[in-house]
């Protein structure tokens, strides 16, 4: 929010008014300015923060999360693996094996993956890494896709039943039913995610934090519903259309439910989107 922005760029001045030879100040004022998108000034700081202690790995792994972002995966691979050497933690882990998906480095990330489990075998961030290294990886043989997806599938189960909150192991699981073309399978897990995060946030509901947490994800589910729904075949806009408005009503600002009501209203008219988009990125490329 706005006002927790501010308080960030008061608590970077104070912290460099302290002692501006420490690198928190400076990552304060990277993480500040990535608050107003500004990725280029934020790496500016980063960097004057690391030139500072070469051995603050937190700031490290944040300069390899904002390339990343920048789809610079293997700039980024520097960066984590010079965190990882100083702190072998699940935050660096998870970049790691982002960063070797991104750049096609799919044995990599599956070892960088069983890392993490050694590391820490009880965390569900560490199995979600397994998972994902699985399911986005290509098997050794055609033949072998199934299996593999198999395994990926009995991963990612085991980080939600480490942690049923956890949403990243939910979301790669709905994917894999989309991949496979199981629409019921996705629409079954993304449901009963959206009526347990319902019954965390009751005001019954005895966990006052779970309850907080479901209010965050909720219009997360029912956007990824939404598109579920909308890439189905045959597609079905009248409950895709539902689950945006629904996504809306949990959190009015939600940029991608936005989104996806626009590109649905189109395609609930005979437009397809996408199509327009490719005619105007060739349109800008013959100009």
């Amino acid at each position: 929010s706005g006002g927790a922005i501010l308080d960030l760029g008061r608590l970077s001045q104070d912290l460099l008014a302290l002692d501006d030879k420490r690198p928190e100040p400076w990552t304060a004022l990277g993480l500040y300015h990535l608050a107003h998108s500004d990725s280029e000034k934020a790496i500016a700081f980063i960097d004057k923060a690391i030139s500072l202690d070469q051995r603050h790995s937190f700031t490290h792994r944040l300069k390899g999360g904002i390339l990343l972002a920048e789809q610079k995966p293997n700039n980024a691979l520097v960066c984590f693996l010079q965190a990882n050497d100083l702190s072998k933690d699940i935050s660096t882990y998870e970049g790691l094996v982002e960063a070797y998906l991104a750049s096609g480095k799919h044995k990599e990330a599956l070892c960088a993956a069983k890392e993490a489990i050694a590391a820490a075998p009880r965390d569900a961030r560490a199995l979600t890494l397994v998972g994902l290294a699985l399911a986005r990886s290509p098997p050794a043989n055609p033949s072998g896709q199934q299996a593999q997806s198999e395994r990926a599938r009995k991963a990612l189960n085991k980080a939600l039943a480490v942690d049923q909150s956890a949403m990243r192991p939910l979301m790669a699981l709905v994917d894999i039913h989309a991949a496979e073309g199981d629409t019921t399978a996705a629409v079954r897990l993304l449901n009963d995610a959206i009526e347990g995060t319902a019954i965390a946030g009751s005001p019954s509901s005895a966990e006052g934090g779970l309850g907080q947490l479901g209010r965050v994800q909720r219009d997360a589910l029912f956007c990824r519903l939404a598109q579920i729904y909308t890439d189905a075949d045959p597609p079905n806009y009248a409950e895709a259309l539902l689950c945006y408005h629904k996504a809306l009503s949990v959190h009015p600002g939600n940029a991608l439910a936005q989104q996806g009501m626009e590109r649905l209203e189109a395609l609930m008219g005979g437009h397809d989107p996408d199509d327009s988009m490719n005619d105007s990125q060739e349109s800008s490329y013959q100009a």
